[in-house]
């Protein structure tokens, strides 16, 4: 089969995928409009207020914050600047929330939620707060438990000043997303109890060492293996530390953090950075776990070296300040015209990666009978997406994509020998390992054998916050894979309309 019949064939496929996508374009284009709307004419409906056990959750830590009476940083911030409603499925209708809709309360560190107004009282899960650290790397909004409205990755500071264009250097939400792990099989590190915590990370570059930061003598306490990563001392002593706290009318020492309910698990490494704090610049340590961020700053004073930081307000901001991405560098050429052009593909794959430019690169492709293999050369650069020298892609006619390493050299055997049947091949080099080899994925047994021989030829790639643009010279066509925090990658095939 002709490269120019495979692509087409990716094409027709994915236009039936394309479709929803188009509408959820449309409803977030009307989104502004609408909620205008509502906002007229709720103008002179009552203020929502903070139920009494948001008001009693802030009490239990904060209160002793607010009074002075405790020398500790702010769990959830001095006081709810922002309480509303917001879509979420299955919520039941109140008195004066309708169904489907839940009362929310913003504070600077994270946002309170009631999703249940009838359950019980009792249960420190009345009040939660959400995945909003997730939703600001992914750029997918929750509006259920099961449903997600797709926006950008956040190009908000995760620690430091907030105006991006003044603390240039510190990693953003978008940025962190290539060492971040979003389900559990995403960037796990390895056990480094008792190691130093040396690595450095900033907005332009992955993760290194840095020796200067071993002055700190900061060191990993534990390791959390639900998504694989390592928690300093720092942050470990202050989860787990006790002061006063109101209890039931009554003050008590007892834990001021239950971490797993008001931070959830670490879905990042613990990394060094230089950032603008009130426009001077520090050394901070940060990590992001799933409902919150922690910084270490050690030139603060003692009690407030450990901070939660404002992910609250970021996300607030997020969600109803910032509408248009602040992206520091555009596509351009065919990923400027696609990405510009389709909303869609836009508010899913996010900004590019201000150090990683359109790239020219050999690829190769070949067409299965259930699937496709795509190889990249990417000289030597490693990402995220693709973070071999040599990777193959493998794009299942389910929509969902994997990438594993062309571990074929020259030397050893182009194929087994197998026998295919009429019409059809084994395929050869990069492509016949991992379809032999690859058994975790399954490759052979969801690709079955291959319909083509495999061609090659000149490509581009691109990395984005959340996934990447391939340009596939053959055919004239732009492949874009998509990494979503709901344990699925998913990719679609876009005719390359640039001229020029």
């Amino acid at each position: 089969m002709h490269p120019a019949s495979f692509m087409k064939s990716f094409s027709a496929r994915a236009k039936k995928r394309l479709t929803w996508r188009v509408l959820v374009a449309a409803w977030l284009a009307f989104l502004p409009l609408l909620t205008l709307s509502l906002s007229a004419t709720s103008a002179s409906a009552a203020p929502l207020q903070l139920d009494p056990n948001m008001d009693k959750t802030w009490q239990r830590t904060d209160l002793y914050v607010a009074q002075g009476s405790q020398s500790r940083s702010w769990l959830w911030g001095p006081t709810a600047f922002s309480i509303k409603t917001e879509e979420y499925d299955g919520a039941p209708a109140t008195a004066n929330i309708p169904a489907n809709q839940r009362l929310v309360a913003y504070y600077d560190k994270s946002r309170m939620e009631i999703n249940n107004p009838y359950g019980d009282r009792n249960s420190k899960y009345f009040v939660t707060n959400g995945l909003l650290v997730k939703e600001l790397i992914s750029g997918w909004r929750a509006v259920g438990d099961n449903r997600f409205v797709p926006y950008l990755p956040a190009e908000i500071p995760v620690v430091g000043d907030r105006t991006r264009l003044y603390n240039l250097n510190a990693p953003t939400y978008a940025s962190i997303a290539s060492i971040t792990s979003l389900t559990t099989d995403q960037n796990r590190a390895d056990n480094r109890v008792g190691q130093q915590v040396t690595a450095y990370l900033d907005y332009y570059s992955t993760p290194k060492a840095d020796l200067r930061f071993a002055s700190y003598n900061v060191t990993i306490a534990n390791y959390d293996n639900t998504f694989g990563h390592n928690i300093p001392k720092v942050f470990w002593d202050y989860m787990n530390s006790t002061g006063n706290v109101l209890e039931n009318g009554r003050t008590v020492v007892a834990p001021v953090v239950d971490w797993v309910f008001s931070t959830g698990y670490p879905i990042t490494d613990p990394y060094w950075t230089t950032a603008k704090v009130g426009g001077v610049t520090r050394d901070v340590l940060f990590q992001c776990f799933e409902r919150r961020c922690f910084s270490y700053t050690p030139s603060n004073s003692a009690g407030f070296q450990v901070e939660m930081g404002n992910v609250g307000s970021h996300y607030f901001d997020w969600r109803y300040n910032t509408p248009q991405p602040d992206c520091l560098t555009l596509p351009v050429r065919g990923f400027g015209k696609l990405w510009s052009e389709n909303p869609s593909v836009k508010a899913r794959i996010g900004c590019p990666y201000a150090w990683s430019g359109e790239q020219g690169i050999k690829i190769a492709s070949q067409h299965f009978e259930h699937g496709s293999m795509i190889w990249v050369n990417s000289n030597g650069g490693t990402d995220y997406y693709l973070p071999y020298e040599k990777n193959i892609i493998v794009l299942f006619d389910d929509g969902k994509w994997a990438v594993v390493k062309d571990t074929w050299t020259e030397g050893q055997p182009l194929n087994s020998g197998l026998t295919p049947p009429a019409g059809r091949y084994e395929p050869v080099r990069g492509f016949g390992n991992a379809w032999r080899n690859e058994t975790a994925l399954k490759l052979r047994e969801r690709l079955g054998w291959a319909v083509e021989k495999e061609t090659g030829g000149d490509g581009a790639i691109q990395n984005f916050g959340g996934g990447y643009m391939i340009w596939l010279g053959n055919s004239k066509e732009i492949l874009v894979g998509y990494r979503y925090y709901d344990r699925t990658n998913h990719w679609e095939v876009y005719p390359d309309t640039f001229q020029g």
